[in-house]
């Protein structure tokens, strides 16, 4: 009989593409299985009798483990991060900030030009009943939920990787020693003119809720080469889209002019900054989150609502590559793992 306090979510790195390999790592998260990792047809048939669909003829046409939905399980920490941003944004190589402390920063700034470089993993999913692996797990978008009232954070993946197979759980992996939660009342809210200057000017008393979803553009891909599952995968347009709740005061209803000007039009480009800041590492830097984006307000609405009172604007900026900074949405992450 399976155990819900039994069950874990583990995974190792691939070193190539769908090849699958042992766990090495626990990540404190849920990842249900899919319903249906493959596409069973049963064709309708005139056959002379009532039920045409036959069975008989029955046949798996596409397998694809998809909606494979990494999630923290209570609450997201830092150190699930970057295996996340490894596996949807691009491959990332960290760099200690301060010599020895551990404080590793992770940075995914979109990539802009060339081919895609991302991570796939073997993912782990079981309880004492049943394990089971799927092989070539990539992230085709990331979701930062943060509510600075109630201190809430989290974070979740939506993934897809080759099939679900029957395995047996790779043991012997120890549970985290090591675990920074996310509050969302430690964040703070940025826009600026400038993806250079972004980061400048923060919007003090002001955001009561983000959420963030970035489209990381990875795919898979399937051709005509004699097999059902995946062959491949690529990597399309990386979009991203901000939803901020901010109770309303002067600085919130000078920037709604930038939606509303006084005058004409026009659109102007905002640059927006999340950072969400956790303990010190050591004696070095703090575990810190960081959402940069380069975006236009498509959507305002004032007098959104309100809490205990106070007045909230509830508000949209859509994501886009800003020219002059060469850039449109970036996540770095500094927390104490060295590696994926």
């Amino acid at each position: 009989m399976g155990n819900a306090v039994f069950r874990k979510v583990q995974y190792g790195k691939e070193s190539s593409h769908g090849t699958p390999v042992a766990a090495d790592t626990m990540l404190l998260c849920r990842a249900p299985i899919p319903e249906a990792d493959r596409e069973v047809h049963i064709p309708t048939v005139d056959m002379g009798v009532r039920t045409n669909r036959l069975l008989d003829a029955a046949v798996v046409r596409k397998v694809l483990a998809d909606g494979v939905t990494i999630e923290d399980a209570d609450g997201a920490y830092f150190e699930m991060l970057p295996v996340l941003l490894s596996m949807g944004i691009l491959n990332i190589t960290p760099a200690e900030q301060t010599g020895g402390e551990g404080d590793y920063l992770w940075t995914a700034a979109a990539p802009q030009t060339g081919a895609e470089t991302v991570d796939s993993v073997t993912l782990e999913i079981g309880d004492d009943s049943q394990g089971y692996e799927i092989a070539y797990c990539l992230c085709r978008s990331l979701n930062f939920k943060i509510d600075c009232v109630s201190g809430e954070v989290h974070v979740s993946a939506n993934c897809f990787g080759d099939q679900v197979t029957p395995t047996t759980l790779t043991g012997a992996i120890s549970v985290p020693s090591s675990v920074e939660m996310m509050v969302g009342s430690l964040c703070k809210l940025y826009i600026d003119d400038t993806w250079a200057g972004v980061g400048t000017t923060e919007f003090a008393s002001s955001l009561i809720s983000a959420d963030v979803t970035i489209e990381t553009g990875v795919h898979p891909k399937f051709f005509g080469s004699g097999q059902r599952t995946l062959d491949s995968h690529g990597q399309n347009a990386i979009t991203a889209v901000a939803k901020l709740t901010l109770e309303r005061n002067a600085t919130v209803v000078a920037e709604e002019a930038y939606y509303r000007p006084a005058s004409g039009h026009a659109v102007t480009t905002r640059h927006m900054r999340l950072e969400l800041t956790g303990g010190q590492i050591g004696s070095g830097d703090n575990h810190t989150l960081v959402i940069d984006m380069a975006g236009v307000w498509t959507g305002w609405q004032s007098l959104g609502s309100e809490l205990d009172g106070n007045t909230q604007d509830v508000v949209t900026l859509t994501g886009g590559y800003d020219v002059t900074g060469a850039q449109g949405v970036s996540v770095a992450v500094t927390t104490d793992v060295a590696s994926i």
